[in-house]
This record gives C-alpha cells, structure tokens and sequence, in this order.
C-alpha cells in the first residue's frame, strides 16, 4: 500500500476510486431504507427528474470541464484564469435561457407535477449549483489533489444523505426530500467554489469577445458529444414513462442504479488518469507516448476484470441492498454492467479526439448514436418493455465503441515506439 501511495498517479487512481465508491457507496448502503420509504412511483418522478437535469446541466455553462480538462495543461494556471471570468459569463447567460426553454416546455414535459412552474425553477438552480461543483470538482482533479477531491466528496454525500433521509423518515416528504437534500448542499458548495476561486488566483476578471469566442467553438460542438452521452442514459426513463408505467420508470431506475457502481468505478479512475495523459499528450515525445500506451492497455484490463467480478457479485449483493418489491430489477443488471463497461473502454479514447480539437467529429457521433438509440427505444421498449431499453442501451454503446476506435486510427497517430 505504501508503494502505491508513493507513486503520485497510482496513489491518485487509489484514492480518486476508494473515495468515489465510498461517497457514492453511501446512496447505495442506504438503498434498502430508501426502497422501503420511497415507493416505485417516488423512484419514477426521481428518475424522471434527474434525466431533466442531467440532460439540462449540459446547456448551463455548455459543461466547461471538457475546456478545462483538454487545456489547463497547455495554457497553465495564470493564463487559464482569464478564461475563467468568461465561462461564468457563459455560465450565467445559459442559466437564463435553460428557464426560459422550460418555462416554455412546460405543459409538455412537466405535466404530470401540479406545480410545474416551481419544479422547473428548482430543477434549474439545482443544474446550476451541480455545475459549479463539476467546476469545482474539474479543478481540484487538474490540482491532481487527490485527498481534497474525496474530502468535497465525502461532504456532499453525507450530509446530503442525512438532510434527505431525514425529510423522507421524520417529515414523510418521498422524493422531495432526496431532491431537497441534495439541492442544499450544492448551493453551499457552489458558494465555496467561488470563495475558493477567489482565494487561490483561478478568476481573473478579463471578460473578452476573443475568449468568449473561442470557448464557445470548443465547447458548443462538445455538448453534442455530452448530450449524445446523456441521452443514451436518460432518454430510455422518458420513453418508458410514455409506453409503459412509471413503475416500470422505477424499476428501470434501480437497475440503472446498481449497475452505474462499475461506471462509478471506471469514472475516478480516469480523473485521476486524465491530467497526466494531456500533459504527456502535449510533449509529443516517444516515451510519453509509450507510457500512455501501456496504461491504457492496463486499465482496459481493469474493466474487463471489474465487470466479470461484479457481474458475479449482484445475486447476492442485489437482495441486500434493495428492498424484495423491486426484485424485477436484477434480471436487467447484467446487461447494462455491459454497456457501462463498453463506455468505460471508449472514453480514454475520445481524449485523444479532444487533444487534436476533433470536437465537431466527436458531437456528430455521439448525436447520431443517440438518435439510433431514440429510435431503437421506442421500437423495443414497445416490444419487449423495459428489456427493450437495455438491448437498446447495450446496442448504441457498442456502437458508439466501434466509430470511436475507427476515428482515433483515423485521426490520432498513436503507435508504440521501441526506444
């Protein structure tokens, strides 16, 4: 264990990972009281909202991380501090107009919630504040501080656990009281992000028409990326909300759930991987090249073992965790650890089409994947029911896997050099 620690990357991957799966652990260690107090419907309208503002958070601020992530590297701390002030201008000009597109949708999206008008503006400000924290979040992985990342990661789950557990038990508040939760803990940690900010140097107020221009060509085109994304894993609730019942939502939504655990996994481990293969990306030299090689042939590694094992693990972890009422679940599971782990495989890859600025490429594969996978939902979902949506998911990331794999030998030369 030492060893590792001693390594700054290996030290990073442990602790990005154990902290990641231990805050985020806590949701699913607390399964079997939520599934006990929430019913399906609860589960249905916390599934159906989260794919709102999942989809939603990629438009507020145009989810700047993917500038920050691809150019801190190459632009450095001081210069980056100018673009800063520009992304909040963008930040709070796409906060405006995400209210003002579902004030306007509201009769058509929203008309199951009786007091649409005030779930849309609570959607909206928990988008935002979630923003901030992916910024926030987004620095302190570029800081490469491992211990501060699972310190703001360890708050935001315990004590947003503790409020909603707390309104869902003592005050009988269902769903509300896990959104509620969760929504005030965000904006406290949104209001650290600027103080921290502030303190440290990362804002320089330089507003700039150049800049503004600049971030919104890079940034634009990868929200297409993230929304293709966000879509495959989201607009499958919406389809199945229409066709079938919001029990069905539910259910899909526990399987969702459990299987996200080995994306969870995949996800801190490439944010603590990630700032060192952009730097070393940047220097062009064979050596460096070679060391991203070999880490990326480990980590493909990793998944396929981690997927096995889990895969072999949910029949007894599934009864534990998550009350007998929902036990339909489990059947799905598999398939979707699949597909979460064919995501898994492709996204170390699509850094390499970020480096060489290939972001309008990359949004029109990830668009189109999510279009097939639009379609392939409302045929399935229509002929096998909830099975439909996850030969759909499972489907549209393998193929997404593919196109990617063939763009990166297209685009990117790498190639492993003996030195």
């Amino acid at each position: 264990m030492k060893r590792v620690l001693k390594n700054k990357l290996l030290g990073n991957v442990f602790i990005f990972t154990l902290s990641t799966v231990v805050n985020k652990g806590l949701n699913f260690f607390v399964l079997p009281v939520l599934t006990f107090y929430l019913t399906k419907e609860d589960y249905g309208y916390l599934g159906f909202i989260m794919s709102v503002v999942t989809i939603t958070s990629i438009y507020v601020g145009l989810w700047p991380g993917n500038f920050l992530i691809a150019k801190f590297s190459n632009y450095g701390k001081e210069k980056m501090a100018h673009y800063m002030s520009n992304i909040f201008v963008i930040l709070v000009v796409s906060f405006v107009v995400v209210v003002a597109v579902l004030l306007m949708l509201k009769s058509v999206i929203f008309a199951s919630f009786p007091d649409s008008v005030s779930v849309i503006v609570l959607i909206s400000f928990y988008t935002l504040f979630m923003v901030c924290f992916n910024i926030l979040n987004t620095i302190t992985q570029l800081e490469k501080n491992a211990r501060k990342f699972a310190l703001m990661q360890f708050v935001y789950s315990l004590s947003s656990l503790g409020i909603a557990l707390l309104l869902i038990i003592k005050f009988h508040y269902g769903w509300k009281g896990k959104f509620y939760g969760e929504l005030s803990i965000l904006f406290f940690l949104s209001l650290y992000m600027l103080y921290y900010f502030i303190k440290e140097r990362y804002v320089v107020l330089d507003i700039s028409v150049e800049k503004l221009k600049e971030l919104f060509n890079y940034l634009f085109p990868m929200t297409f990326h993230v929304v293709g994304i966000f879509l495959m894993v989201t607009i499958d609730k919406v389809i199945l909300a229409k066709y079938m019942t919001l029990e069905a939502v539910g259910i899909y939504t526990i399987s969702m759930t459990m299987a996200m655990i080995v994306n969870i996994i995949f996800d801190s481990t490439i944010r603590a991987w990630e700032p060192y293969l952009f730097e070393k990306i940047h220097t062009g030299r064979a050596e460096d090249m070679n060391w991203i090689i070999k880490s990326l042939a480990l980590y493909s590694l990793f998944i396929i073992v981690a997927a096995l094992v889990y895969t072999w693990l949910i029949p007894w972890i599934f009864p534990i965790m998550v009350d007998a009422k929902f036990t339909e679940a489990l059947h799905y599971i598999p398939w979707l650890v699949v597909a979460f782990s064919l995501e898994g495989l492709r996204k170390p890859l699509s850094s390499f089409l970020m480096h060489k600025n290939k972001v309008k490429t990359l949004g029109s594969v990830s668009l189109l994947t999510a279009f097939i996978n639009i379609g392939l939902n409302i045929v399935w979902i229509q002929k096998f029911g909830i099975m439909g949506a996850v030969y759909a998911t499972v489907f549209s990331f393998l193929f997404l896997y593919i196109v990617t794999i063939f763009l990166v030998k297209r685009y990117c030369n790498i190639r492993y050099t003996r030195l």
